[in-house]
Parts: structure tokens; C-alpha cells; sequence
């Protein structure tokens, strides 16, 4: 059975901001969130059912949900911020969501004025944010992360990971992953983890820094390049070729560490790219 979701307005006339309510889905459904302003937490269970706690400012804003099909197990579940009053702005806008959902949805979650944080997804995902800090923890599925200026932090991901924004930092943590990809325009990009067979890293960013810690037996080639900067690295990596002159030497690292078996190229235009052990 699928819940049905009173307006907010109705809500907060009774005294509350807040509601809950569950809905039956399939093992595999696909979940959007469209929200203006506020927090999103969205959490993988094992159950075959969405289960939704909201919070609203003010009268002025009203959650919709449409789920499809209309009985039975839905197969795709979209909530969606509204505003009643077209004046509202600021706080007046703001919604809170916490979600729990089967672990193997499909995501599409937007927040522009908001956080995210997304937990325990084994599907694939998008979550897009333009000032909100954006946090994903355990994703196995394909992940797609956009933020314009706010910070994106992905730690366990074991999916291929794409993660952009423009003055934001990006952090990866014991990524388990043969594809990632992190870039930003002036943010600082920090990778914690080590590299997988066949894995290919690459990560960038134009005025930002970039700074690698891994194992010292971290098997991987690298290409690290910087026009501006300095590339720093305390790594035992043999060079492939000797570089012309201090200079050169200093804004680039073309090398092997172990046996070379993961791919990472690393790049800034003035910042400072770092490789250093993590143990």
C-alpha cells in the first residue's frame, strides 16, 4: 500500500511542520528528490519499502510525492519541495528529509541551497547540490557528484566515481573503485586510500592543490603535472625519465611505484601536487 502525504499546510494547521509515512516499493526502485533549500539524508536499508520523515519551516512550503504505479509496489517514488507562496524566500523555503530506502535504488537527488549526505546505495546514483556540502558514504553503484560551490567528501565508494564542482574541496576516503575521476576549478582535492588493479585515477584542478597520501607499496604509474606549482613527492617512485632541468623536475613526475599496476594523473595549473605515504 503507498502512503498518501497531506500538504504542509494542512500539517502545520494542526500544529506540526513534520510528517512520516512509508511506502511499499520493489527491490529496485527509482528515488528523486528535488528540494530548495535545507538538509537531505538518504539511507540504504534492506527492506522493500521507502520510508520518509520530513520537516517543514514555515506553512508556506508543501512536500509532493508522486509514486508510480498508483497501487501496488511503486517502482518509482518522487518527492518534490513546493512552494505555496511565491514571495517565500530564505529559511521560508527550507525542508528537511530523511529517507530510507531499499539499498538497491536508483537515485536522482537535488538540493541547490542545501547539504546531502547519501548512505549504503549498492545502485547507481546523482546527486547535485550548488552551495550545499555534499557527503556520500558506501556507494557501490555508478555515482555521479556535482556541487558549484560546496564541498563533496565520498568515503568506501566501490562504484566508478565522478565527482565536479568549481571553488568546492573534494575528498576521497579508501576508495575501493577502478574508476574515479575528481575535478574542480579552485577547491583542493585530498585522495586517502589506495589504488586498485587496473584502476585509473584522475583527478584536477586549476588553482586548487592536490594532495595523495597512500600506501608506500601502492602499485601504480603516475603523471603528475603542474605549470605554476611544485609537484612534492616522498614516495619511493622511480622516474622515467630524468627531467632537463630543476625546473622541470619540480613541476613534473612522469614514474612507477611497485609494479605500476593502477593508472593516476594528477594536474594543476598553480597549485601544489603532493604524493606522500600514508603509512
Amino acid at each position: 500500500m503507498i502512503a498518501l502525504i497531506l500538504p504542509a499546510g494542512m500539517l502545520w494547521a494542526g500544529g506540526q511542520g513534520h510528517q512520516e509515512k512509508t511506502f511499499d516499493t520493489t527491490r529496485e526502485p527509482r528515488i528523486s528528490l528535488t528540494n530548495f533549500r535545507g538538509t537531505v539524508l538518504v539511507r540504504g536499508w534492506d527492506k522493500a519499502q521507502v520510508h520518509l520523515i520530513y520537516t517543514v519551516a514555515s506553512p508556506r512550503v508543501e512536500v509532493d510525492t508522486e509514486a508510480l504505479p498508483t497501487a501496488g509496489a511503486a517502482e518509482k517514488i518522487h518527492f518534490a519541495t513546493h512552494l505555496l507562496d511565491p514571495l517565500a524566500k530564505g529559511d521560508d523555503e527550507a525542508a528537511n528529509y530523511t529517507v530510507e530506502v531499499p539499498s538497491s535504488s536508483n537515485l536522482e537527488i537535488r538540493n541547490p541551497q542545501g547539504s546531502i549526505r547519501v548512505e549504503g546505495i549498492q545502485a547507481d546514483g546523482t546527486i547535485e547540490s550548488v552551495s550545499g556540502d555534499i557527503t556520500v558514504k558506501d556507494f557501490a553503484g555508478h555515482l555521479s557528484v556535482r556541487s558549484v560551490g560546496g564541498n563533496i567528501e565520498i568515503l568506501r565508494p566501490s562504484g566508478h566515481v565522478d565527482a565536479v564542482s568549481i571553488t568546492g574541496n573534494l575528498h576521497f576516503v579508501s576508495p575501493v573503485t577502478n574508476m574515479l575521476r575528481g575535478s574542480t576549478t579552485s577547491g583542493k582535492i585530498v585522495f586517502e586510500g589506495d589504488f586498485t588493479e587496473r584502476g585509473d585515477y584522475i583527478l584536477s584542478t586549476y588553482n586548487g592543490d592536490v594532495d595523495v597520501a597512500c600506501p608506500s607499496h601502492a602499485s601504480f604509474e603516475v603523471a603528475a603535472t603542474t605549470q605554476r606549482g611544485r609537484v612534492i613527492n616522498t614516495l619511493p617512485i622511480k622516474r622515467h625519465h630524468a627531467s632537463a632541468s630543476p625546473r622541470a623536475e619540480a613541476n613534473s613526475l612522469m614514474g612507477t611505484n611497485s609494479t605500476g599496476r593502477a593508472t593516476v594523473d594528477l594536474k594543476s595549473y598553480s597549485g601544489t601536487i603532493r604524493i606522500r605515504p600514508a603509512d
